[in-house]
């Protein structure tokens, strides 16, 4: 991005700073959740991440979503931070040990036994991505229904949709069908 001291350069500068403290939190938080206990990957990743969104900003307000477009970004640089580690499938089992919690919490699941928390966890990595992701960002990241589907580029019923799928797909997984319709307000 141009940062030049013309009108158009700062006014660029503070809506990329606006725009970066508005999502900030929920990169950050789903950086955590992918990168487990490296806390300060997390943050590695994300200020990459804005680096590159920095150097594309002019590109990234000509999307029909910008959120979306710094989603995806962000999703890439996880990608490639988890590319460098030794164990990836380790950093991410971790790190999907807090996203477990956080389901549960705010799903209102209880689960007794260790088999069906290892069972949630296996069941949450073999989603597919984008029910994956509305998991984390609705229950884990407490982002209401319209953020979660601005960053996904989904219409907040659509997202809805896909959330009871997964929950329907979660229960199943760990045997309990009777906690997928125990939905409660994202």
């Amino acid at each position: 991005m141009n940062d030049s001291s013309a009108p158009d350069g700062a006014r660029l500068r503070l809506t990329y700073e606006a725009f970066c403290r508005t999502h900030e939190r929920a990169w950050r938080g789903f950086a955590r959740t992918q990168v487990g206990a490296h806390q300060d990957a997390a943050e590695l990743v994300v200020a990459d991440m804005k680096r590159h969104l920095h150097r594309n900003w002019e590109l990234a307000l000509r999307q029909e979503i910008p959120a979306a477009y710094a989603w995806r970004l962000l999703k890439e640089h996880i990608g490639s931070w988890l590319d460098t580690q030794a164990q990836p499938t380790a950093v991410q089992t971790a790190a999907l040990d807090a996203v477990i919690s956080g389901f549960c919490r705010r799903a209102r699941w209880s689960l007794e036994n260790l088999p069906e928390q290892l069972g949630l966890l296996s069941a949450i990595l073999a989603l597919p991505e984008r029910q994956r992701d509305i998991v984390v960002l609705t229950y884990c990241l407490d982002l209401d229904d319209d953020e979660a589907a601005a960053y996904l580029s989904t219409p907040a019923t659509t997202l809805r949709s896909n959330r009871r799928h997964a929950r329907r797909r979660l229960a199943a997984a760990i045997g309990r069908p009777d906690l997928a319709e125990k939905e409660v307000e994202a």
